[in-house]
């Protein structure tokens, strides 16, 4: 089906269909409306928007990231901020999708949210996006709490060859208390120094 013939009445119901708590059946309805492409914007902004369907509302977010078309920038940006962690999440899932390398500064602040889900997927998102202006908040998360979040930043800073991590990567390497996170220090320095 072309994508101009896609009706109004068909992209509606298929984002009825996201109200799942599925996510094999979410990204099913997800790849469809990326093959409908722009003309599934105008809804899916709506969509993004509306607090009432909160499932609706996450896949949506992700959903604008995949089509990759700028107008969902913004709502995406904006649901950042939420105070609903599946937002964030889906925010943070669609920019990177979108890879739009000007969202990175303001996926920077979730590298400090309180949910280490939220941490690590700021930095997948900062990893697909390659801006590397965001090098230094990248490297302090290599100090995380958590050690899945320690293990990406150090995967993070291998992906952007950032030879000013080289040290704390070496530290990590030798004594975290993580095996994953000592592996991922040194696949790190391997990227960086070749």
């Amino acid at each position: 089906m072309p994508k101009k013939s896609a009706g109004s009445p068909q992209i509606e119901k298929l984002i009825r269909k996201l109200d799942t708590s599925g996510d094999n059946s979410a990204k099913k309805v997800i790849g469809q409306l990326v093959r409908l492409g722009k003309p599934a914007i105008p809804a899916l902004l709506r969509a993004a928007k509306d607090e009432s369907e909160r499932r609706i509302q996450k896949w949506s977010l992700e959903a604008l990231g995949s089509i990759g078309d700028r107008r969902g920038a913004g709502v995406l940006i904006a649901s950042l901020q939420d105070e609903r962690m599946s937002v964030r999440l889906h925010s943070l899932r669609g920019l990177g999708k979108m890879k739009w390398k000007a969202a990175a500064k303001h996926i920077v602040p979730l590298l400090k949210d309180g949910s280490g889900g939220i941490r690590v997927n700021a930095l997948y998102a900062l990893m697909a996006l390659g801006d590397r202006s965001v090098l230094a908040a990248v490297r302090k998360t290599l100090g995380d709490p958590q050690w899945y979040v320690r293990q990406n930043a150090c995967l993070a800073c291998g992906i952007f060859k950032d030879r000013s991590a080289r040290l704390r990567l070496r530290s990590l390497a030798r004594e975290d208390e993580r095996k994953a996170v000592r592996l991922a220090a040194v696949e790190a320095l391997r990227k960086i120094e070749n």
